[in-house]
């Protein structure tokens, strides 16, 4: 080619651009045989640009490329369908007010042309130039020309509403994928608790959580497959803890049927703080009330048995007296917020968790007191914390679990004697 320093003026002709000067011709020919169709305003232009460049992965830099054309464009360019929306600033202008090189710019007005939103109408000298009359109506104009954004507006349009209804539904299935993964490993989590290491079926479901955490699923129907996987995963998990609670009731079961020994009268070196519960206890029977302490089949609910003397008690029998009726009358605010965990012990005795969050007290203190106290005698400790939390008694509930736990290791905790003052004190505010 002679002088073939010249090719490299020519503008990079694309099948992209191609299509787009197709698509505008097009639009440009129609408007001129039917006058009366309406085209988009300099607004709505500007907003479907911007949807679609979003919709379609432009990054930020063309969709601030896109606002700074329009901003050399005037209303009168989009409502006059005889005029043809263009823009004549020069790549420096445009490269100053993006605060780029001109260029990155060239690389970004490349990237739209690509995209369809834009094409040129050149001057010989592929000089950028136009001129308005007095009314603002271009005149001659050669530059960026804006109108096929107008001439695939509805294309643009329903584009973007589809990119954000998928968007939308993206959204609320990873937000299900991420709670369903969080439930999915706080019940794993529950279940190593339970077990202290976990086992076979609890290592494959385990391991079946952590293949789909690092599926990388793109687009709503992936997400979909995921999050039903993670439902199906979950529904398993809980289903198997329940399983492993219920064989958990059925081992530790407390079948404990002692015949109170009753005394005439209370040993002179009790203590006067012993002397006083006991004196409640006996006022709470003679009252009818129903929280006195008595002997039970803990599991089962089973025949309760009230003694209207009661000995002080020895720390290793302070769990046979302690029934779910003097929980019931100690506790007077757990009744309230919470009234079937009193239903039957084995409610009362799997509430842990739900004890330890209403009090905020760290489940490992819970489970070193299950370590020292046994199950039975934790559980009233930490509903006898959270009882005391609530009340406004306590204001550190792990503290106050901590020292239940010292004073058993010591031997002075006396429990049973704690909810008997508790209930004798609720029926005298009540009586």
């Amino acid at each position: 080619m002679p002088n073939s320093h010249r090719a490299y003026a020519n503008r990079r002709v694309t099948a992209a651009s191609l299509q787009t000067d197709r698509t505008v011709a097009a639009y440009r020919t129609d408007h001129q045989d039917r006058s009366g169709m309406s085209r988009p305003s300099r607004i709505q232009a500007l907003q479907v640009a911007k949807r679609y460049a979003s919709a379609i992965g432009l990054k930020a830099a063309k969709i601030a490329l896109i606002d700074q054309l329009f901003a050399f464009s005037k209303a009168i360019d989009w409502s006059d369908a005889e005029i043809i929306p263009l823009v004549w600033p020069s790549n420096e202008v445009l490269a100053r007010r993006l605060g780029i090189k001109v260029s990155t710019l060239k690389y970004h007005l490349a990237g739209l042309v690509e995209a369809g939103l834009i094409c040129y109408s050149d001057h010989p000298t592929y000089q950028r130039r136009g001129r308005r009359s007095e009314d603002g109506r271009i005149v001659e104009a050669y530059g960026i020309n804006l109108s096929p954004i107008a001439a695939r507006y509805c294309e643009f349009f329903e584009l973007s509403d589809a990119a954000d209804f998928e968007a939308g539904k993206c959204k609320r299935l990873s937000n299900s994928r991420t709670l369903l993964r969080r439930g999915i490993a706080a019940i794993i989590e529950a279940a190593r608790r339970e077990l202290g290491s976990l086992d076979e079926d609890w290592n494959l479901l385990l391991a079946r959580l952590d293949r789909l955490r690092e599926r990388r699923a793109q687009g709503s129907v992936e997400l979909a497959h995921v999050v039903d996987a993670l439902e199906a995963l979950r529904a398993e998990a809980a289903e198997l803890l329940e399983a492993l609670y219920d064989r958990r009731d059925s081992n530790t079961a407390v079948a404990k049927f002692r015949p109170l020994q009753t005394t005439a009268e209370t040993p002179n070196s009790e203590s006067c703080n012993e002397e006083r519960n006991c004196a409640d206890a006996q006022y709470i029977d003679e009252s009818g009330a129903i929280g006195a302490m008595a002997y039970e089949n803990k599991p089962s609910d089973a025949s309760v048995q009230i003694n209207r003397e009661m000995r002080p008690t020895e720390p290793d029998d302070d769990i046979i007296n302690i029934s779910l009726p003097l929980l019931r009358s100690a506790f007077v605010h757990l009744s309230e917020m919470v009234p079937e965990l009193f239903d039957h012990w084995a409610a009362f005795r799997s509430s842990g968790g739900l004890l330890c969050r209403l009090c905020y007290v760290n489940p490992q203190v819970y489970q070193e007191a299950v370590k020292v106290l046994g199950q039975d005698l934790a559980i009233a400790a930490l509903a006898l914390t959270a009882e005391r939390s609530a009340n406004g008694s306590v204001s550190n509930p792990g503290g106050y679990l901590r020292e239940l736990v010292n004073r058993s290791r010591k031997g002075t905790l006396r429990l049973s004697q704690s909810l008997l003052g508790m209930a004798a004190s609720t029926q005298k505010v009540h009586s």
